[in-house]
């Protein structure tokens, strides 16, 4: 199951995206993922199995340069993940699509 995420689940976001980007912290991540949300600036989903979060995917709107983009506004992929244990299913492929839609 694939869910948008809500300021509610900012902190499910952060701990995956800790991961990713290990240079960042848990409650850094979490607010910023909060703010975003709130102000509509980047969408974010959470890939569930069994209710467990195991990947993120977290995609908006850029305004500024966007390399290889001749347009303005694009559509950006900030970051994706997924657990390691988890990945090879086509899970990335799925969160991918719902930044797509």
């Amino acid at each position: 199951m694939i869910k948008k995420a809500m300021p509610e689940d900012a902190g499910k976001a952060a701990e995956l995206a800790v991961l990713l980007w290990p240079d960042n912290t848990l409650h850094a991540l979490t607010d910023e993922f909060r703010d975003l949300m709130l102000n509509g600036k980047a969408q974010f989903f959470l890939k569930y199995e069994r209710d467990i979060p195991v990947g993120f995917a977290q995609c908006g709107l850029r305004y500024d340069y966007v390399e290889g983009a001749s347009s303005s506004p694009v559509g950006y992929l900030e970051g994706i993940f997924v657990r390691e244990e988890y990945r090879r299913k086509g899970y990335g492929k799925e969160l991918l699509s719902e930044c797509e839609k």
